[in-house]
């Protein structure tokens, strides 16, 4: 194929749209059609960038949140926190966190200044829906007008709020409502949210039967207890009656709840254990083992739809783009896709691409080298888009100063028995500079476990180990000067684990000669920091196929459960707030109202919701342990607010019965994937290679570069497993085609 003609027929505005619509395809927007003028790809990146902003306005508002000053203490609107004890109740002090607050007036000019900057990004969007695709036959969906409109109702309650708080200072504000409807538009939680609509329904009947039998024994109990003087505790009247069989049948605290009552009359054990097996047992368990199933079936279409829109998008852009650099429809030359990849990187949505990164994909995606790439090597962009790719000159500075002794037989040998890697390469009886630094680091393990041992004996450590704890340090020092003579620093900083052993050989040495040099000045950090030569030590455990498969997974798991701890994150973000507004300042030291409350006996004083992150610690306890009785009960008794309450079970509902069991069944699940993934990469060895995520050959690229004396590196930055789905889809699709008779080879 001649090359300049292909050149000549690019279109600018062809490639501007194909990467606009790849850019969509991968936010899973799906378009049938885009207005034709690059007006309008530059309002979308007017657009993107202020979407940029307004995300960090968010997390400034989150922050805010934090750090400013909790209503229920004196708010006068000063800018200097000018005001000593803000914060007394009484005259005394109020157990909070202790962390700085920002002075009222200071906050509201920075709220102020976010909702600018969040009401811009609304504007903005709804100026592209309506000037370039509502003027489109058909109509297309481009930007969702309901969310602008509520977006802009919850800018209008927050506006409404900070007029009423400036002018008459409440003791209660409605901001936290707007701002965490403001983070409920986020794509995680939009998104999620489906998913918790369509898996409710599956649970309400398990549910509500629930909800039956709790009532039902609440009636029973109180009907047994009601007349009886003794052991009747919980279950005198029917509020306190359904109070404990809730809390008997959701939470593990059930022993305390029937504990006096059985104490007194061991006949009733028989009927606690008839409700224990029915709720706590078969029902409580069947109703998240359902929503856990209808979450599983969710995801499963909801992956293979997704997938199928992806792959959907990436075959109009595909298309797009080859029109417009002269491949008909059916392929794109090299040139193209350079111009293309330039285009991409200017979207603030898609990481940007430098020239030798698109050469690098370029190699990666034209496995047969034909110069020109078809729509199937086209999808392996989703996968490389996913990597950082960069190159390091491999050989060290000695090569080019001292070529001669480069070249010379020992010094080939001491290469040899320093570039060994982890060792991975080397023969198992080969030893190597790699294991003779682990043999060092036991020895210096055996110092570091003694040293602790004198510390925590309070004996005096004699001064040969301090001399020996300088030693090590100098031979860390000369193990980063070894390899530096054999590989570049560009190819040793590489590795995240030569960037930890360069950060601890020099904060080690740098504190072992201020300890001789000061005395007992920095004693104590010194033992703190010695104890990262521990972590030098288990760092070699990554050799074990074991830990690698754990940090791999691990490391895969929390990049894929992004959305779903967002979700987790504004569902306690809601109710840390809403507690602080509602429950701020009640629970403190000296209040008459807890005396005889569990909470107080407990000492439970520490968690209070006077301040967000004293709050944010009593929601945390209530996700872990399901339900903690202490918190409502102690609420009750302070709280002015009328079923003020109730906030805790609605949490135990909404929060821990729904999301965070969702959070589990996708664990479970990704778990699963990830499992199954590594054990097919097992068999086919290719753990720890691109190709492996992406199904491009890298091997013959990479040896490329090491002929030149440069070594390619690249480190994922997305989520691969979309890679993945799209090409089952792919392969679905072909198989469909196929089976009609629709093949075209």
């Amino acid at each position: 194929m001649a090359k300049e003609g292909a050149v000549s027929l690019v279109s600018n505005w062809g490639i501007q749209k194909a990467a606009w619509q790849l850019e969509d395809a991968l936010e899973d927007l799906s378009i049938d059609a885009y207005p034709d003028t690059p007006e309008a790809r530059k309002a979308h990146f007017k657009y993107v960038w202020a979407e940029v902003d307004y995300k960090r306005a968010l997390m400034v508002l989150v922050l805010l949140s934090i750090f400013e000053t909790p209503t229920w203490c004196n708010n006068d609107l000063d800018f200097g926190n000018q005001i000593e004890e803000r914060c007394l109740i009484e005259g005394r002090d109020i157990l909070v966190s202790g962390i700085p607050y920002i002075a009222p007036g200071w906050a509201l000019v920075i709220e102020v200044l976010c909702m600018i900057v969040l009401l811009r990004k609304f504007i903005l969007e709804r100026s592209i829906q309506v000037r370039y695709f509502d003027t489109l036959e058909p109509k297309q969906e481009y930007a969702k007008m309901w969310q602008i409109k509520f977006g802009l109702a919850m800018l209008a309650i927050e506006a409404l709020d900070v007029a009423v708080f400036a002018a008459f200072r409440p003791r209660f504000r409605f901001a936290f409502v707007a701002r965490a409807g403001l983070l409920c538009l986020l794509p995680a939680v939009t998104n999620l949210g489906k998913c918790v609509c369509a898996c409710l329904w599956e649970m309400v009947s398990v549910a509500v039967f629930l909800v039956g039998v709790i009532l039902f024994f609440a009636w029973i109990a109180v009907t047994i207890f009601k007349d009886l003087d003794r052991g009747n505790e919980g279950f005198d009247t029917f509020r306190h009656s359904l109070n404990s069989m809730f809390i008997a049948g959701v939470s593990d605290e059930f022993v305390a709840v029937f504990l006096k009552s059985y104490t007194t009359y061991r006949w009733v054990g028989i009927l606690w254990l008839v409700f224990l097996v029915i709720a706590h047992v078969l029902l409580l368990s069947l109703v998240l083992d359902t929503l856990c199933a209808a979450y599983m079936t969710y995801s499963e279409h909801n992956a293979e739809a997704l997938a199928r829109r992806k792959l959907s998008g990436m075959s109009k852009a595909f298309k797009t783009l080859s029109y417009a650099t002269g491949g008909g429809g059916t392929e794109v030359s090299r040139e193209g896709f350079l111009v293309f990849t330039e285009e991409l990187s200017q979207s603030p949505r898609a990481r940007g691409i430098s020239r030798q990164e698109a050469e690098i994909m370029w190699s990666a995606i034209d496995k047969d080298g034909s110069g020109t790439i078809e729509h199937e090597e086209f999808v392996g962009i989703v996968g490389l888009i996913q990597y950082d790719f960069w190159t390091t000159r491999k050989d060290s500075f000695v090569k080019d100063y001292f070529p001669e002794l480069w070249n010379s037989d020992g010094y080939r040998k001491f290469r040899s028995f320093v570039d060994t890697g982890d060792g991975d390469d080397a023969d198992i009886q080969t030893f190597t500079f790699e294991r003779l630094m682990n043999l060092v680091l036991l020895v210096n393990l055996v110092l570091v476990v003694t040293e602790s041992y004198y510390d925590l004996s309070k004996w005096d450590e004699p001064p040969w180990m301090d001399l020996l704890e300088l030693i090590f340090s100098f031979i860390y020092l000369g193990e980063l000067g070894l390899k530096l003579c054999v590989i570049s620093f560009g190819e040793y900083w590489s590795s995240v684990s030569n960037q930890f052993d360069f950060f601890t050989t020099f904060l080690l040495l740098g504190t072992s000669i201020a300890e001789r040099l000061f005395a007992n000045g920095i004693a104590t950090y010194a033992n703190m920091l010695r104890l990262l030569r521990l972590l030098r030590v288990v760092k070699n455990l990554k050799n074990l196929e074991s830990v690698q498969f754990m940090i791999d997974t691990v490391s895969k798991l929390v990049l894929a459960s992004k959305d779903m701890i967002t979700l987790l994150g504004v569902v306690v973000f809601f109710f840390t707030m809403a507690s602080v507004q509602a429950f701020g300042g009640d629970l403190y030291e000296g209040n008459e109202l807890l005396e005889g409350t569990e909470y107080l006996e407990n000492h439970m004083l520490v968690l209070n919701m006077n301040d967000v992150p004293c709050a944010f610690g009593v929601w945390v306890v209530m996700l872990l342990c399901e339900y903690e009785p202490n918190f409502p009960e102690a609420v009750s008794r302070t709280s002015s607010i009328p079923f003020g309450w109730t906030m805790f079970p609605i949490f135990y509902v909404c929060g821990v019965s729904i999301v965070f069991e969702l959070v589990k069944a996708f664990t479970i699940e990704v778990f699963m994937s990830l499992k199954n993934r590594w054990v097919q990469n097992q068999q086919r060895g290719a753990h720890g290679h691109a190709g492996a995520d992406f199904g491009c050959d890298m091997q013959a690229f990479v040896q490329a570069f090491e002929s030149k004396g440069e070594k390619l590196h690249y480190r994922i930055k997305g989520d691969p497993s979309q890679l993945e789905q799209i090409k089952e889809a792919q392969e679905r699709l072909e198989a469909g085609e196929d089976g009609h008779g629709h093949g075209h080879g």
